[in-house]
């Protein structure tokens, strides 16, 4: 509230051409009738110019009503008589002041997410902006905007894991590998997942492994190298890429708070064991979940048991706040690299928010057991005639379709893999029916 103002203090030297008052007086006497002072004995108010800041009640007039409704006015100088007299500011509402407040609030707040918005996109894009994938395989101008196409992939560089015996792979290799179609007009999502034993042919090296999971490490173009085998040996367009450490799994799963997954069947290795049903996953038990190969199928059936991760991961996305994302920050300038630009990365966001889960399709690769090992390696070997099929149903929907690949082969056993094609909302009502039923 504003506090009363005070008594303006009057000038004793007056302008009006007045003479002043003598030495000594307190004051200069002022008539307020305007005929000047006589001894007719009529009485008069007087007002006298004084240096305390209050003066003291005045006596009201004999000859005039007392008006209760109407201020006492100060006498003025004559100096500043003409001039108009200032309206008293209003006061703000406790509303007002609130909105306003917030408001402020709201600015501050959005200043400080973009500058860490400007700082997260300049942190996870590649060092001096390269390596970006070659724009020679990104999808057709023609569908720029509508159709945006990703490969994720998942590094895994810690020495000491060995799930499922296999310790020579944790060195760095791409054990992750997805290929991701996001058809953003359309609100839809199609996902493939390329085994990291797929046999990748010998134009890149691969280090005498045989597997494409070490196509990015043995190349001196990394993960754009991959990029550009996959898009001349499938027929598959690449815009953007994004890789992930996996050693940010714990970190994202713990950020959160745990994740919610079903878990389709009890497993267990070398002292580590989940239990059929609907659990709350840490960090740790999360990563066991992902990394664990001890099936008959071993990767093969480790790719369809992600899926269940993926589903309880996404679901917790959809319901994560500023405060949930302000913590991930950390981790995504560590773990993650990616050569998307970062209005399109934030566009990308946004859409995905939009698709639902019936409409984000997850498939693998169809492929072969090789008939023989390779440099002492088991590896897989594609089936063409599937893959061919696949792709033209669910990645080519918006252009022509390829009915010749360019995938290398060698001699197989056996029947190759189903592509087994799911979708996220499948996914959901089962995890909800073990929720369901404890």
């Amino acid at each position: 509230m504003n506090e009363p103002k005070q008594p303006r203090k009057l000038n004793t030297g007056s302008a009006s051409g007045r003479s002043s008052v003598p030495s000594g007086s307190t004051g200069r006497r002022i008539n307020r009738s305007g005929s000047p002072a006589s001894g007719s004995g009529q009485q008069r108010t007087v007002y006298h110019a004084s240096e305390q800041p209050r003066r003291q009640a005045q006596p009201q007039r004999q000859d005039q009503p007392q008006r209760q409704d109407q201020p006492r006015r100060q006498a003025q100088p004559a100096a500043h008589r003409g001039q108009p007299r200032r309206r008293p500011k209003k006061k703000k509402s406790p509303l007002k002041i609130a909105l306003i407040s917030l408001l402020t609030l709201v600015a501050v707040v959005c200043v400080g997410l973009f500058g860490l918005y400007q700082w997260v996109v300049r942190s996870i894009s590649p060092e001096g902006g390269a390596p970006t994938i070659n724009e020679l395989i990104n999808t057709p101008s023609e569908y720029k905007g509508d159709v945006v196409n990703i490969l994720v992939c998942g590094i895994d560089k810690d020495e000491t894991r060995d799930y499922g015996g296999d310790s020579s792979s944790n060195d760095g290799m791409t054990d992750m590998i997805m290929y991701v179609n996001f058809n953003v007009k359309e609100k839809k999502i199609n996902m493939l997942q390329i085994p990291r034993d797929t046999y990748p042919g010998e134009e890149y090296n691969h280090g005498n492994t045989g597997k494409i999971n070490a196509v990015a490490l043995r190349n001196e173009g990394g993960i754009t190298d991959l990029a550009k085998l996959i898009s001349e040996q499938y027929k598959l367009p690449i815009d953007y890429y994004v890789t992930i450490d996996m050693q940010s799994l714990k970190e994202i799963v713990d950020h959160f708070g745990g994740i919610e997954v079903y878990i389709p069947q009890d497993m267990s290795y070398k002292g580590s064991t989940l239990e059929q049903g609907y659990r709350n996953l840490d960090g740790e038990a999360a990563e066991f979940f992902v990394r664990n190969r001890n099936y008959a199928q071993a990767d093969i059936a480790r790719l369809d048991m992600q899926r269940y991760f993926y589903q309880g991961l996404f679901a917790r996305i959809r319901t994560a706040n500023v405060w949930d994302i302000a913590k991930l920050t950390p981790v995504a300038l560590k773990y993650i690299t990616t050569d998307i630009p970062g209005d399109v990365l934030v566009s990308l966001g946004v859409s995905f928010l939009q698709v639902d889960s019936s409409n984000i399709m997850m498939c693998k690769l169809p492929t072969y057991s090789a008939a023989q090992r390779y440099n002492k390696q088991t590896h897989l070997i594609c089936d063409v005639a599937k893959t061919t099929d696949l792709l033209n149903q669910y990645f080519r929907t918006y252009g022509e379709p390829v009915y010749e690949l360019n995938v290398p082969t060698l001699a197989t056993v056996g029947e190759s893999t189903d592509p087994n094609v799911q979708y996220m909302g499948q996914l959901d009502t089962e995890a909800e029916g073990a929720q369901a039923g404890g």
